[in-house]
C-alpha cells in the first residue's frame, strides 16, 4: 500500500524532528552533571579571568586608599613630634620620644613594603608560561613577544579550542594567585593601620596629659 505524502506533510515531518532535536538539546542542556562544551567552557574561564582582574583592579583601589590614610597618620605623627616644644610636651631630646618615633618609622615602613607588594606589578603571562605544559602559549604576551610576528599569527592558524581553554584555565590559576597574594598583603596593611592609629591616639593622651600637668 502507498502512502501519498503532500509537500505540506513532509514539510510538517521536517519540523517536528528539528523540534524533537532542539527538545533533546534543551534536556541535554539542562542536565546538572552534563560536562561543559568547549566553548561553554572557553566562556565560563575568559568570564573568570575577567572577574579575577577586576578583584586585582579593586585591591590596588583599597590599597591606594590606604596609603592616603597612612599620610594622613604620618602628617599627625609629625606634628606631635615637631610641636612638643611649643606645647610643652615632650621634645626630640627625651629618649621615650626617640624610641616611639624610631618604633613608628619601623612600623610605617614595614607597611609601605606591604603596600608596595599589593600595588607590584605581576605579568600572569610569564607565571602562567612556566607552568604550562602545552606549546601554544596564544595569549601570553611575554612568549608572544620572543618570535616574530609571521610565526606567532601561524601558530594562532593551527590553534585548537582544547589548546586554548587549557592556557586560559593556566592564566586563571596564576590571577587567582596573586590575588590571594594581594589580599594577604592588603590585610596587614590595614592591620598596620590599626596599630598606627592606636600608637597615634596613646601619643595624643600622653602629650594631653602631659600638657594638663604644665
Amino acid at each position: 500500500m502507498i502512502v501519498r505524502t503532500t509537500p505540506e506533510d513532509f514539510l510538517r515531518s521536517v519540523d517536528d524532528a528539528k523540534a524533537v532535536k532542539r527538545q533533546e538539546r534543551f534536556l541535554e542542556r539542562a542536565t546538572e552533571s552534563r560536562l561543559l562544551d568547549p566553548w561553554e567552557r572557553y566562556r565560563a574561564l575568559t568570564d573568570q579571568y575577567d572577574r579575577l582582574t577586576d578583584v586585582a583592579e579593586q585591591g590596588d583601589r583599597k590599597t591606594r586608599f590606604a596609603l592616603l590614610i597612612l599620610g594622613g597618620i604620618n602628617a599627625v605623627n609629625l606634628l606631635i613630634v615637631t610641636q612638643g616644644d611649643l606645647s610643652g610636651g615632650p621634645n626630640l631630646s627625651n629618649p621615650t620620644v626617640v624610641a616611639y618615633v624610631a618604633c613608628y618609622v619601623l612600623l610605617s615602613l614595614c607597611f609601605f613594603v606591604y603596600a608596595i607588594g599589593v600595588l607590584r606589578p605581576r605579568s600572569p603571562g610569564a607565571e602562567a608560561a612556566n607552568g604550562t605544559t602545552g606549546r601554544l602559549l596564544l595569549c601570553l604576551d611575554d612568549e608572544a613577544l620572543r618570535e616574530p610576528a609571521a610565526a606567532y599569527a601561524a601558530r594562532w592558524q593551527q590553534a585548537q579550542i582544547g589548546e586554548m581553554n587549557a592556557e586560559v584555565a593556566t592564566m586563571v590559576h596564576t590571577l587567582s594567585r596573586n590575588n590571594v597574594r594581594k589580599l594577604h598583603a592588603l590585610q596587614r596593611v590595614y592591620l598596620g593601620l590599626y596599630v598606627l592609629v592606636g600608637l597615634t591616639a596613646m601619643a595624643l593622651v600622653v602629650l594631653g596629659l602631659t600638657g594638663l600637668g604644665t
